[in-house]
């Protein structure tokens, strides 16, 4: 068989050469509504699948990325991207406010600051925002377990897949709720739970007590990066005006 990409002779399903499939269709209305789940959102295998193994076994199916297992799994980054970007779009169409606007909400309310425009940023831009702050918590989890050997990067997609699985969460939530159900806290709860979980699992060579005790180090030091962040940042819009 020829590939028609490289035009190397090959047997099999793939070109040993540049690996493009043999099965190369006709380029139709099948052809796209087979594609763009596929190519963009890796529907069938990557995303359906990722979700599943995060649902089931969430710290066992990371570490096994980790060490390699990569093939069926979403990449990370477009994992939290499509799964956060779900959420934030689906309670602007719902009509709600979503936890980060609640937050702002907050803050804004027993604070001087109205019109901030890093508030005004965080509020239009809350995917990104939820990016900007992975990083900070996977700076405190890598802290918190410096000793089991992963380094800050490891434990960098650790949190995206985690945080891209609690955003998952939260959007399925926003469709039960309304902000004036004492439930609203209970995906946010959920979410919480579902990182203890994770974390129990992927450093299982550690006792669940001692786990939990990490984890919750972990949040200690994000909130006092939180606080030291919100403050250089004040220091530094002000003296920019």
């Amino acid at each position: 068989m020829i590939c028609k990409n490289c035009e190397q002779n090959f047997n099999g399903n793939y070109c040993s050469n540049c690996g493009q499939n043999s099965n190369i269709r006709k380029v139709d209305y099948k052809y796209l509504l087979n594609e763009i789940p596929n190519s963009i959102f890796q529907i069938n295998r990557g995303f359906l699948f990722t979700l599943k193994e995060l649902f089931t076994r969430p710290g066992h199916s990371i570490r096994a990325f980790l060490e390699g297992k990569r093939k069926n799994h979403v990449k990370p980054l477009a994992f939290i991207l499509l799964t956060s970007t779900l959420y934030v779009v689906a309670h602007y169409f719902l009509g709600n406010q979503t936890f980060v606007d609640d937050a702002i909400s907050g803050f804004t309310s027993k604070s001087e600051v109205e019109n901030s425009d890093l508030i005004n940023w965080i509020s239009k831009n809350q995917t990104y925002a939820i990016l900007i702050l992975v990083p900070f918590f996977s700076f405190a989890s890598y802290l918190s377990f410096l000793k089991s050997n992963y380094n800050y990067f490891e434990h960098l997609v650790l949190n995206i897949y985690i945080t891209g699985q609690q955003m998952f969460i939260y959007f399925g939530f926003s469709f039960f709720f309304d902000r004036n159900s004492y439930l609203i806290m209970l995906p946010l709860l959920l979410g919480m739970l579902f990182n203890f979980w994770a974390y129990i699992q992927f450093f299982n060579k550690k006792n669940t007590f001692k786990n939990i005790v990490l984890i919750i180090f972990t949040y200690i030091i994000f909130i006092i990066e939180i606080i030291f962040g919100m403050i250089l940042a004040s220091i530094i819009l002000k003296m920019l005006e």
